[in-house]
């Protein structure tokens, strides 16, 4: 019996949320993504639910975005959890954390395309977060965790 409950939290998760879960395949969808947020300010984040400090900085990414999602900022999330694990650790932390907009998860065939698309210099190590103006020129890169009063600062920098 208890398998049957599991069964079916995980299948309302899915369905709850596949609208809300897109793969990224490739570095095109990515330039659509800064198009389509043209005259935002975008942070990317890269980031996994099995990285301690991605899950420590994640609470203030969402209150980040929450204080300015209303003054021409979003937030772009990009998972790089393990595909077979996003309907049991993914959709459920987003579910924790109140995600309520679009996030990514890298479903790129070679690696190297996600990080050389941010940084040719980037080892790949999380988390790891990039900020473009509102033009969509990438103004600034981070690695490692960061608090909100950093990013706000930060991203202040292209709101006004």
């Amino acid at each position: 019996m208890k398998k049957i409950l599991v069964i079916i939290i995980l299948c309302f998760y899915s369905i709850a949320y596949s609208q809300q879960i897109k793969p990224i395949k490739a570095t095109s969808e990515l330039d659509d993504i800064i198009k389509d947020n043209k005259g935002n300010v975008i942070l990317f984040n890269l980031w996994a639910t099995w990285c301690k400090p991605c899950v420590e900085e994640f609470p203030d990414l969402i209150k980040l975005y929450n204080n300015y999602k209303d003054r021409n900022f979003t937030i772009i999330f990009i998972s790089i959890d393990f595909k077979e694990e996003i309907n049991t650790k993914l959709i459920p932390f987003l579910k924790e954390n109140d995600v309520n907009f679009v996030t990514y998860f890298d479903d790129f065939k070679n690696q190297d395309e996600l990080i050389n698309y941010f940084d040719k210099k980037w080892d790949g190590g999380i988390p790891s977060t990039y900020i473009f103006d509102k033009n969509g020129v990438e103004e600034s890169k981070f690695l490692g965790i960061k608090d909100y009063s950093f990013y706000e600062r930060e991203i202040q920098k292209f709101i006004d």
